[in-house]
């Protein structure tokens, strides 16, 4: 007996050791950096887990019509997805509110777009500093402070006579950790994409679609923040999929996957979140029927840490492209997730039935 403990002592050990060597082997940003030189090029590639580059609108070297900023927030439950984004992509901004029931394919959206706003709308060089960040226009009022230990959105709008509201709290537990990467593009050294995704948000609060009400609980309604602030190609193509449990013990898992975008050689943006802590991972590769967006999706990772099978049951399909030339077509999909997540001291996770989402963006904007 004594010989197996000391076995499976050496096994967890090795594994370990396995799991550091390959993160060190990623590009670790440790301390307050730049994100860009005089020249407006990229510092340093890599990752962080929680926002250490320094983001300065100002030093940027692109034309000013490339320089895009957003801050999407995403929450889904199972049955409804909720999406509020603010952003400003410097030929237009706009705030936007969409709801969707993932069941029937329902939709409520409402949006204030203004033309020509070149950095106007005012967003933030860092996603967790207390701000609020407003859009008020038309009718449309949607405000979002950032506060410690809470996010709070509300939202008061309308459209075609229809009332449309939300007033939601999204809880930070201390010391929540995140994915941040800073990537660069081989096609023009100016270009870079800094990107955070926070997940391991519980949801508390409701939206209103006219007669429709959604009420959100932390126990299975989970958010994501997506912010991203970068100048990259015209055309541009990713794959990225993310998600929140609450498992069967209480505790919160999450994940963030994605492959694609940029130059991804300093770091990969696969990470692991365990009750708030980023476990990051190696290359994962995925295999699906390039014919059937509902058929299951199977994902391998390098290192045998992330193993998962989605089933779809919706296809959140999206496509604005005018003329072919400007605008994304997008392929949301979202399935319950079953398989495993190792941790880096060795813990495996079994995980069934999660809901979370991969998709497929083609971009060209």
């Amino acid at each position: 007996m004594k010989k197996l403990v000391s076995l499976v002592l050496v096994f967890v050990l090795i594994f370990s050791l396995a799991a550091t060597a390959f993160a060190s082997e990623q590009h670790r940003i440790t301390k307050k950096t730049p994100l860009l030189d005089e020249k407006g090029v990229l510092t340093e590639p890599g990752y962080c887990t929680e926002n250490l580059y320094e983001y300065d609108r100002a030093a940027i070297k692109a034309r000013p019509t490339r320089i895009k900023e957003w801050d999407f927030y995403q929450i889904t439950d199972g049955k409804y997805m909720l999406q509020i984004t603010i952003s400003d992509i410097s030929l237009a901004g706009a705030g936007i509110f969409t709801l969707v029931n993932m069941e029937t394919g329902e939709r409520y959206e409402v949006m204030s777009l203004s033309l020509l706003t070149f950095g106007r709308m005012g967003m933030e060089s860092d996603a967790m500093t207390p701000h609020t960040i407003s859009r008020h226009r038309s009718g449309f009022n949607l405000d979002i402070t950032v506060q410690k230990g809470e996010t709070k959105i509300t939202l008061d709008a309308e459209k075609d006579g229809q009332k449309i509201t939300a007033d939601l709290s999204l809880a930070m537990m201390d010391g929540l950790e995140s994915l941040v990467m800073a990537v660069p593009f081989p096609e023009n050294k100016r270009q870079f994409y800094l990107n955070q995704k926070i997940n391991s948000m519980p949801v508390t609060g409701k939206v209103t679609c006219g007669d429709l009400t959604v009420e959100f609980s932390p126990d299975k309604a989970f958010a994501l923040l997506d912010w991203g602030r970068g100048v990259w190609p015209y055309a541009q193509q990713w794959y990225w999929g993310n998600g929140t449990t609450r498992l069967p013990n209480g505790d919160l898992f999450g994940f963030e996957i994605g492959w694609g975008f940029g130059d991804m050689s300093a770091a990969s943006e696969n990470t692991i979140f365990y009750n708030g802590k980023a476990h990051k991972l190696g290359e994962i590769t995925m295999t699906r029927d390039e014919n059937d967006w509902l058929a299951p999706w199977h994902f391998t990772c390098e290192d045998g840490r992330f193993e998962m099978t989605m089933t779809p049951y919706f296809d959140n399909f999206t496509s604005n492209r005018v003329l072919g030339l400007v605008g994304n077509i997008c392929h949301q999909v979202f399935g319950k997730w079953d398989g495993t997540a190792t941790l880096d001291d060795g813990t495996v996770i079994e995980i069934h039935g999660m809901d979370a989402f991969c998709e497929l963006s083609d971009n060209r904007w």
